[in-house]
Parts: structure tokens; sequence; C-alpha cells
């Protein structure tokens, strides 16, 4: 009987370890998994923000559309250099309101000057502010970090 309570117990402690080391593999693994989303999310961020420095937009007017006090033309141009855009978020501004943000300029190629009619929802604008923003490859907007204003 003595010999049968020996082997349970030895038994017991394998069984303890095994569970230990399971226990500690699940939570290397979990660690793992959270550290390395961390990583790819920063890498995406390290990216964006690489992109964002080639990339060259700029105001070059803003201008009230005649007859219609709350739309305006917006003309961007596009300097030499940089990876394709996504796109190009505006707000305008004028002294107490904006006009949220608006998709404006969809697509914007290197050494395109755009002009654009937008619907601001705001009268007397005189600050235009915009950002580029990328399409990454899960199919999701990506700001750039600089935002650009243009007074007018």
């Amino acid at each position: 009987m003595r010999k049968i309570m020996k082997n349970k117990r030895g038994l017991s402690a394998i069984v303890a370890t095994l569970i230990i080391i399971l226990l500690v593999l699940v939570a290397v693994g979990i660690i793992w998994v959270v550290v390395r989303n961390l990583i790819q999310e920063g890498a995406e961020q390290v990216d964006v923000s690489t992109k964002s420095i080639a990339v060259d937009v700029r105001a070059v007017s803003v201008a009230p559309v005649i007859g219609s006090p709350e739309s305006y033309f917006v003309t961007l141009k596009r300097i030499a250099g940089g990876e394709a855009i996504g796109g190009v978020k505006i707000s305008l501004f004028n002294e107490t309101a904006n006009s949220g943000v608006l998709d404006g300029f969809l697509v914007l190629s290197e050494l395109e000057t755009k002009t654009e009619t937008v619907a601001a929802r705001i009268t007397n604008a005189s600050r235009l502010e915009y950002t580029v923003y990328f399409i990454d490859d899960s199919g999701n907007e990506r700001l750039c970090s600089q935002t650009n204003s243009f007074n007018f």
C-alpha cells in the first residue's frame, strides 16, 4: 500500500510540473501576441510618417463661390515626390465656426493642381486646414501627423 501512495505522489508532482510549464507557455504566447501587435502598429505609424515627409501638398487659393455663400473653390497643388496618396481631408474656418472635416480632394497625383468646389456649410471662411492621408494594406485611412494651414 505504501508503494502505491509513493507512486501517486510522484505522479502528481510530474502532473503539477507539466501544468505549470503549460501555463507558462500560454502566458508567453499571450504576451507575444500583444507585443507583436504593438510592434506592428508602431511600424505602420513609422511608415505613414516616412511617407508623409516625402509628400508635399500646398494650398494655392480659396475663394467663395459667387451666389453660394457657403461654398468655396479650393485649389491645392502637389509637388513632385512621395508615394501615391489616398486623398486630402480639409476643414474651413471662420471666426466662430468650422466646416468639420471634408473629403474634398480624393486623388491628387504628383505635380497636379486641382480645384474643387467644397460645400463648407459656413460663411465668411478665412482659414483652410488640410491633411494628407494614405490607404494602408487593410484599406483603412492613415492620416499624416502634420496638418497644414492656409489663411486667405
